[in-house]
């Protein structure tokens, strides 16, 4: 491997808070395609500036572009999209491990053609459609025209048919989509509705995508990513819609922010802090939804709120309102405190913290590890233990003296929110268990899986349509795993830590609305209650953080009509019901 190893690589000293942050555009439909609005989005090699002093790097891109730009569609009306990779080389940005499943024809069951380096299939995430518009692992197809063993159609259609939505867009081909995903194959997407409409919300200027993405750059200012699989990798530079901590000039009125989650593995725990905090404070975040419709009240984010910070594991979405209208000419810092790999454990706190036992020091930028020091210097990585870098600053808010326009948006502290009904736990006939593990594989790399088993493993679970079921989700190892389901959206019912004698808790404050991502703390069940009422069908399951999705925390559900052999017959195990 040339060059050096992911743990003795940092990037360039870039200065924070130097470059505006840029507004990724909504996109206008090139027609339309039986009546729907539709996009042909080219995929693209290209390069991108993610910062004045950085000299432009390579990407991948949707029309040549990271982050992608904003699909936006209104709820009912249906989109039709359309992916065009044949202009992407055949040579992939970065090294494929073909340790890897997914990465060559041996890892697919009855599929006789090559397996290009290069190949993409796109999901949208958090949408409900049928299994040939989904874009999952197995429906990706190359530049030159090959086909994986699930292609379906070119042409993805999106009813929309569902609550208003906050997600993204993003690659999800086998075997690659760790690489895909950061070389910036992902771009926000939006479900608006008239309920939303009629709420008198911040729109327009005001209303403003937030995509977080960890990278790390070469002197060159490339992308690094290690040349061999690694379980966790996070960058150490941090980017907000592809700028390297970026400020935002903002008014002294309510804004509405869309924060989306796209990094590969970082998880992120968010404050909003004033350079002199003595003296004035600062705003709290106001938060109405966690990505499906609307929470089940608005949740204040700040000191003395109703939580103390905002945490966003990988591909979770946060909606919020904050008001700058007391905050005239200062100046506000989004601060992360979260470790990574990410455990459960907070960061927003003065004092020391425990991670896994480890007294973790006192909050300043130097943790002590026994004999190693980790230094956390201007988007530096520590070389201590954990050999993964820290970013402790995100990016700048700076309040403006006056407001161009008079701000009438509603008040988000009183703000009441439609009422939501998710689906009902007491209806559930079954119960199944999905456990998560890591071990090493044959090669020698480390594996997460779920319930013990691979994706090429028999699928387990095969819920009825129209039928609503608990699923207990349980971490046993030592890493936090944020859990997606494709098709459905889903309510978190609890949470239970084990060997405590504690009675199990109820969901975060911002977790009661619809949700397609749970996060997992080690040493934890997290009760979920989800209700299959779309499309039959096979949809996958699987942890969100990148590296662990592709080796192989991923398994498939079937959605079947009709009585099946595991709807409505008590408790499922990880025996099966193949």
């Amino acid at each position: 491997m040339d060059g050096p190893t992911y743990g003795e690589h940092s990037s360039p000293d870039l200065e924070k808070f130097k470059d505006e942050l840029k507004i990724p555009e909504e996109r206008a439909p090139d027609g339309k395609r039986r009546g729907a609005d539709y996009h042909e989005i080219s995929v693209e090699e290209t390069t991108h500036s993610f910062h004045s002093d950085l000299d432009d790097t390579t990407i991948w891109g949707f029309d040549g572009q990271f982050p992608g730009p904003v699909l936006t569609a209104r709820k009912g009306e249906r989109l039709a999209v359309e992916f065009d990779n044949s202009g992407m080389p055949d040579e992939h940005l970065f090294n494929v491990d073909t340790n890897v499943e997914g990465t060559t024809s041996e890892n697919y069951v009855g599929y006789d053609s090559p397996v290009p380096e290069v190949r993409t299939v796109t999901h949208f995430h958090g949408l409900k459609v049928d299994p040939a518009n989904d874009g999952q692992a197995e429906m990706w197809t190359s530049p030159d025209g090959v086909e994986g063993p699930r292609f379906v159609n070119a042409v993805q259609e999106l009813p929309n048919r569902q609550d208003r939505l906050t997600t993204m867009y993003h690659d999800h081909a086998r075997g690659i989509s760790r690489l895909n995903n950061y070389a910036g194959l992902v771009g926000p997407y939006r479900i608006k509705s008239k309920q939303e409409d009629e709420m008198n919300l911040p729109d327009g200027e005001y209303d403003v995508p937030l995509v977080l993405a960890d990278r790390s750059f070469t002197d060159d200012g490339e992308l690094f990513y290690p040349s061999m699989f690694m379980a966790n990798v996070a960058g150490d530079v941090a980017t907000v819609n592809g700028t390297a901590w970026p400020n935002m000039e903002v008014e002294p009125r309510k804004y509405r922010f869309h924060i989306i989650n796209v990094s590969n593995g970082r998880t992120y725990d968010l404050g909003l802090d004033n350079d002199d905090e003595e003296a004035h404070g600062g705003p709290a975040l106001h938060q109405i939804s966690a990505g499906h419709g609307f929470l089940e009240e608005v949740v204040s984010i700040g000191h003395h709120g109703d939580m103390e910070s905002l945490v966003l594991a990988p591909f979770e979405r946060a909606e919020v309102i904050v008001d700058f209208s007391e905050y005239a000419g200062e100046t506000f810092t989004v601060t992360n405190g979260a470790m990574f790999p990410y455990n459960g454990d907070g960061g927003h706190d003065d004092g020391g913290h425990d991670m896994n036992g480890m007294d973790m020091g006192d909050g300043d930028d130097d943790m002590d590890h026994g004999d190693d020091d980790m230094d956390h210097g201007e988007g530096g990585m520590g070389h201590g233990d954990m050999d993964h870098p820290m970013i402790h600053e995100i990016m700048q808010f700076r309040v403006t003296d006056d407001v161009s326009e008079p701000d009438t948006t509603a008040d988000p502290a009183t703000l009441r929110l439609p009422n939501r009904k998710g689906p009902d736990p007491n209806a559930a006939k079954t119960t199944r268990k999905v456990t998560m593990e890591m071990g090493m594989d044959d090669n020698g790399l480390m594996i997460h899986t779920l319930n013990g088993k691979r994706w090429s493993d028999p699928i387990e679970y095969k819920p009825q349509l129209g039928s609503t079921e608990i699923w207990e989700l349980e971490n046993t190892d030592d890493h936090t795993h944020p859990i997606h389901l494709h098709l459905v959206e889903f309510d978190v019912i609890d949470r239970e830590r084990h060997h405590s004698h504690d009675d199990p808790q109820p969901p975060e404050p911002n977790e009661r609305g619809g949700v397609d991502v749970v996060k997992v703390n080690p040493g934890e069940t997290v009760r979920i209650a989800v209700k299959f009422d779309t499309y039959t069908g096979k949809f996958p399951f699987h942890c969100h953080v990148l590296e662990h999705e592709e080796h192989d925390m991923m398994r498939m559900f079937e959605v079947v009509s009709g009585n099946s052999s595991s709807a409505g017959r008590g408790r499922e195990t990880n025996s099966g019901n193949n």
